[in-house]
């Protein structure tokens, strides 16, 4: 399921305080990514499936280690590359947005879950990057618009089963679990028509939302 991955640390004494360390068995140290993977799994079974870890035990990573990790995906061939984690510190805004601009150009969807209490994060409120938090339902495959943006879409985050470390399965809450299935929404429509760009994504998926689209009958 995990075609490979890559761990980064904190090192002051690197170029960028950051190295990339390859990890091509990775092992989760928490259980929040491997409940992200099995939902993106869930949605989108034949998709490869790649690790980049930022985060350590305590799930706990500076900002500079997350911003490593997204520039790698960007530039190591990644189609679309779920954040289900930010930065609220506002002297990376510049950074993130660098970053994510060059993914929009380089033809990378990431797919961002906002903060999950009230207040700025990055890069979830870049226009460049879809950005999701959590509704109540339990269809993994209905998610909303919402017209009034930062936040731009709604997918199911609330009481939501996921698989967890030690092959434990665990009811979970939180915007870092809408991300992965929209994240799964988008790769398959990536697998279906690759030739679309970031923004022609974004319009399907605005297109395609259970708010916007009237169900059939």
């Amino acid at each position: 399921m995990v075609a490979g991955g890559v761990s980064v640390e904190y090192d002051e004494s690197a170029e960028y305080n950051y190295r990339v360390d390859p990890d091509d068995r990775p092992s989760d140290l928490s259980g929040h990514g491997t409940a992200c993977a099995g939902i993106i799994h869930s949605l989108a079974p034949e998709a490869e499936l790649y690790s980049v870890r930022v985060l350590g035990r305590d799930m706990l990573g500076r900002a500079i280690q997350f911003a490593g990790g997204l520039d790698w995906a960007v530039y190591n061939g990644m189609h679309v590359a779920n954040l289900s984690l930010s930065t609220s510190r506002g002297e990376y805004y510049a950074l993130f947005h660098e970053i994510a601009d060059d993914a929009y150009f380089r033809n990378v969807v990431l797919v961002s879950a906002v903060n999950n209490v009230p207040a700025p994060s990055y890069p979830s409120l870049y226009s460049s990057v879809v950005s999701v938090a959590a509704h109540s339902g339990q269809d993994p495959l209905a998610y909303y618009y919402n017209p009034a943006p930062p936040v731009e879409f709604g997918a199911p985050g609330v009481n939501v089963r996921v698989a967890w470390k030690d092959r434990q399965y665990l009811t979970s809450t939180g915007n870092s679990f809408a991300a992965p299935h929209m994240a799964g929404i988008v790769a398959l429509i990536r697998s279906k028509h690759p030739e679309l760009n970031p923004f022609q994504v974004k319009t399907v998926l605005w297109a395609c939302a259970a708010n916007v689209c009237p169900a059939a009958g």
